[in-house]
């Protein structure tokens, strides 16, 4: 299921001051000493930038220990701290006169995303929907007094579409349709846009108007179909239905006119709503993003840094994004197309650690068996002589696709004399839909071949070192390190599971009930028993030669830590070495520093360990 992310946004008076581009706050100067695990660990950059009409903006950035929306003076002398909640905010989206931002959060990891209101005017934070059982999606912001959401409260697995007045806090039920909804553009609680998971990059589009949703005409296949907004004189469809990438239409009355089509996949699309004229949108080009602009008919390239972006918003001519690359650490920007200029803001924080000779990973492909070409990310030290151990990093998802981000844990293990490599196997996205399609069900196990295929050609290449890899992901990723442990035992000399899905019977009884239809449409149905008990790694671990450490989250809604308990108890009867760490205030993933700090120091002790 491709993961949507929302940008939640707001407003407060701060003074004028003189130009300063971005918030870089830089370590002390200290005695000069080989750089800890942690010491990489604690640089941060920040994200999801918005800028207000009088020219302040807002970012989220962890700061301290979790990850709070920062006010920045129009120049970026000022920073105020807006939130100080307890755990992350998942992200925020400013009101229409930009006088209240909304922001979610959900308690220790549990995805029971909660609502919350910053006033700009009075500076205070209240919750607007807080409850420990549902989880509260899709908010958007039709006034200061109305914003329609979506929500499982009803059932705690189908999402429905409801309006709410703030003042009252009454909420109305607009669209009981099972399944999980997402509203994508809305101009009154009377006309809007959302569209319907099925499963598998597949999606059903729908317009509510006259009081009841209605399937967009054109419509016809079960293809991934994403009604973006109201655009033009109709309506900004993202799909791949005459495709095997995703491409842009502006669709009116079944009648489909093409805005963008490429070879490449389009992605992080942003529409200026106040005109409805403008838009940006970058394609998914072999994991690097090439970033286009669109207005009266026109596509035009924006001339970025080879990087990987992700839009944000746009209002007119100035399109707001995150560039991320190996090298720098990310902060939002802005790049105002006319004028061809990009300006930096935010925060980031180096730590004291040199990022300028941070290693930028080489793209390379490799065909399998069948002939199926998988793509990986090699990053090698920059010191030493090969062959080195290898760390293999496998992508959650399993529809993630690995990108060369700034991954700064990566560029301490490459000082310690580790190769690393990033295979996107088969069922990754970013290659299309019969590439994501090529692990479905019962071809499962091909994609765990595609990992052996790269740690094989490593060897062959004189990179690696045979019978050195160590395994490493999390989610889906946590289900490729067990397994090709176990299934190539002789390969891998260590590994660490995060959060992994490992017995596949347990997951889909277990897992949140909204997620259970669209998992069982990728790993196969909980009536095939047989089968998912066959591909699940508790039920491989007699194989298994090498140590596992296995984190989890206590509270993950996705992957139950029941899971890793089922492993470890498995591990312990066949006499396997392992070792475990459970986070009680984590979910599906570790998103406090504390936390973040326990589970990398933990790792990098393994890892360093197992590479002797």
């Amino acid at each position: 299921m491709k993961k949507f992310l929302w940008l939640f946004i707001g407003v407060l008076m701060l003074t004028g001051c003189p130009s300063k581009k971005v918030e870089v706050k830089e370590a002390p100067v200290e005695e000069i000493k080989e750089k800890t695990i942690v010491d990489y660990i604690n640089i941060e950059g920040s994200h999801s930038g918005y800028i207000f009409k009088d020219g302040r903006k807002l970012y989220i950035a962890r700061k301290e220990n979790a990850a709070q929306i920062y006010l920045e003076s129009s120049c970026g002398k000022d920073v105020k701290q807006l939130t100080f909640q307890e755990d992350a905010v998942e992200g925020y989206v400013v009101s229409p006169e930009e006088k209240q931002i909304l922001y979610i959060i959900s308690k220790g990891g549990n995805e029971q995303y909660d609502f919350h209101v910053y006033n700009l005017e009075k500076g205070n934070s209240e919750g607007l929907l807080v409850d420990d059982a549902v989880r509260f999606e899709s908010p958007r912001w039709l006034n200061e007094n109305e914003l329609l959401f979506t929500s499982n409260e009803a059932n705690g697995k189908d999402f429905y579409i409801y309006h709410l007045d703030i003042p009252s806090k009454k909420k109305t039920l607009l669209v009981e349709k099972p399944g999980y909804n997402h509203i994508t553009d809305a101009i009154s609680k009377d006309e809007f846009l959302f569209y319907t998971f099925l499963g598998n990059n597949k999606t059903a589009p729908y317009h509510f108007k006259n009081g009841k949703p209605k399937k967009i005409k054109g419509a016809q296949k079960e293809r991934n179909f994403v009604p973006l907004a109201f655009f033009e004189d109709g309506i900004l469809m993202e799909t791949n239905e005459e495709s095997d990438v995703e491409y842009l239409e502006i669709w009116k009355d079944g009648v489909k006119k093409p805005l963008f089509k490429d070879i490449w996949g389009v992605e992080s699309v942003v529409v200026d709503k106040i005109s409805r004229k403008h838009a940006a949108f970058c394609t998914n080009e072999d994991g690097y993003s090439s970033c286009s602009y669109y207005s009266d008919g026109k596509v035009e390239q924006i001339p970025l840094k080879k990087s990987v972006v992700f839009l944000t918003r746009i209002d007119g001519e100035r399109i707001i994004y995150n560039m991320m690359n190996p090298d720098r650490i990310s902060s939002p920007a802005a790049f105002h197309f006319s004028r061809k200029e990009s300006v930096s803001f935010g925060y980031t924080f180096d730590n004291g650690v040199d990022i300028s000779g941070f290693v930028a990973p080489e793209l390379k492909k490799v065909k399998g068996a069948d002939g199926v070409e998988i793509p990986y990310f090699l990053y090698t030290p920059k010191t030493g002589k090969p062959p080195f151990n290898t760390i293999v990093y496998f992508h959650g998802g399993p529809e993630g696709q690995f990108r060369p981000y700034f991954i700064a844990t990566y560029q301490y293990y490459l000082k310690k004399g580790f190769a690393i490599v990033a295979p996107n196997v088969r069922g990754s996205s970013g290659y299309g839909q019969i590439f994501m399609d090529m692990d479905n069900y019962k071809l499962r196990m091909n994609s765990v071949s595609d990992g052996k295929t790269v740690t094989d050609e490593l060897v062959r290449l004189g990179i690696s070192k045979p019978g050195k890899f160590i395994a490493m992901g999390g989610s889906y990723g946590g289900f490729m390190v067990v397994a090709s442990m176990a299934k190539f035992s002789d390969d891998y000399h260590c590994g660490i599971n995060s959060v992994g899905v490992v017995d596949f019977v347990n997951f889909l009884e277990n897992t949140a009930g909204y997620r259970r239809h669209l998992r069982e449409v990728e790993y196969g149905p909980l009536t095939d028993r047989e089968f998912l008990m066959s591909i699940s790694p508790t039920n491989m671990v007699d194989t298994i030669k090498g140590e596992l450490f296995v984190f989890h989250g206590a509270n993950d809604p996705r992957v139950p830590v029941s899971d890793a308990y089922i492993l470890m108890e498995k591990m312990k009867k066949a006499g396997k070495k392992y070792q475990h760490h459970i986070f009680e205030d984590e979910g599906h993933g570790f998103k406090k520093r504390e936390n973040r700090v326990i589970y990398n120091s933990k790792s990098a002790e393994f890892i360093e360990k197992c590479g002797e």
